[in-house]
């Protein structure tokens, strides 16, 4: 096994853990109309433009997606820098895509390029995200799911909206 590939598991195998590991919730301050905007607009690029919720699902709890299987970001120990290094880098070994444009042509991921990675390389995402959408994401990320536990009625309805059959079975 050569050192990219022992370098790989290794951070792969901390991902993993870091992903399954049950975070915190904390208590949070009301919104600014900018910060409300931020996280419907990565709420949008989630559901829409980057499709997480194929894999993620819309509750981000994980499950099996088209690429493997997707981990509980609702469980993640993961720091927003980190979660924003997977979103623009992947996950090295799996099917969690890579969505910055540039991410391998140098040593913007994990350290290594393309060439390094070899068949380690992550798959490249169905659309390239802005710095600007990562961001988003991110803050939707923390603002609704990580940390905060099994998704309610009201998680649903705000996914998804009121006019929609799809929470119906969530319904007490």
């Amino acid at each position: 096994m050569n050192t990219v590939t022992k370098n790989l598991w290794s951070a792969a195998a901390f991902a993993a853990f870091a992903l399954l590991a049950p975070a915190g919730a904390s208590a949070q301050a009301p919104l600014s109309a900018e910060e409300a905007r931020t996280i419907e607009f990565g709420k949008e690029i989630f559901k829409s433009k980057a499709v997480c919720q194929y894999c993620h699902k819309w509750d981000a709890s994980g499950d099996q997606g088209y690429g493997g299987n997707a981990l509980s970001l609702r469980a993640t120990h993961l720091t927003p820098e980190q979660l924003t290094e997977v979103v623009k880098c992947g996950r090295p070994g799996t099917g969690m895509p890579y969505h910055d444009r540039f991410a391998y042509t140098d040593k913007r991921c994990y350290g290594y390029t393309r060439e390094e990675m070899g068949k380690d390389m992550p798959p490249a995402g169905n659309d390239f995200l802005s710095n600007r959408e990562v961001e988003a994401v991110v803050k939707y990320l923390f603002a609704k799911d990580v940390g905060k536990g099994p998704a309610t009625y009201e998680d649903c309805v705000d996914f998804w909206g009121k006019d929609t059959k799809q929470c119906d079975p969530m319904k007490k």
